[in-house]
């Protein structure tokens, strides 16, 4: 179930998207199409996804290897995507005006260097995010910090792409990257708050 679930969150990011001619890509259905592209080709996104595995998983052994697992597949799931969209060919420059353009062959090592490269980040972090979800399962304060790692990642990430360039970026992606982290920092205080609280009623229940 992980492993199909990594196969659909590696498919729903390409999926959206069309090639242009000038080798850029343009988002297909509207705004609703191109926030769904920028939630799930988010690296938030893609860590949130490994630590919910480890959240549901019952022990930490098997998250530890379920979360990179399904990482992997979502990776090989991204770029096989991309690259039935014609984004590791090249086109034949040498056809007249007129002509259309042949694809030339794929170019397997810009497919392996990217995916080999991801598959690494996965296999190094997967195990972690997914060990970081099974201990977020801890109530109160024990649990704490890991429940803030994906809010945190989600700020840390958002703010590097912010400010972004409303021409170049589009402004619904500069919007919703804004929202995404105004939701993160929402997250860590409603989650620290509640923390905080349940400890003390658990302070003061042992008191009495």
């Amino acid at each position: 179930m992980f492993l199909l679930a990594g196969a659909l969150l590696g498919v729903l990011g390409p999926v959206l998207t069309r090639p242009r001619p000038d080798g850029g890509r343009e988002v297909a259905g509207g705004a609703l199409g191109q926030v769904v592209h920028l939630l799930a080709s988010a690296g938030w996104s893609w860590a949130a996804f490994a630590f919910a595995i480890g959240w549901v998983c019952r022990s930490w052994r098997r998250a530890v290897w379920l979360a990179p697992a399904a990482l992997v597949v979502a990776v090989a799931a991204y770029y096989l995507v991309k690259m039935a969209q014609g984004d590791f060919r090249a086109f034949d420059m040498t056809a007249g005006y007129y002509e259309q353009p042949d694809l030339l062959p794929i170019d397997w090592g810009g497919f392996l260097t990217k995916s080999v490269a991801w598959w690494v980040a996965a296999c190094i972090f997967g195990p972690l995010l997914g060990w970081a979800g099974t201990q977020a399962r801890q109530p109160h304060l024990g649990g704490l910090l890991y429940r803030l790692l994906v809010p945190l990642i989600a700020i840390v990430d958002m703010s590097l792409r912010l400010p972004g360039n409303r021409e170049l970026d589009g402004s619904i992606a500069i919007d919703t990257w804004s929202a995404i982290r105004i939701a993160a920092v929402i997250a860590c205080a409603l989650l620290t708050a509640w923390a905080l609280h349940t400890t003390h009623r658990l302070r003061r229940t042992v008191r009495t």
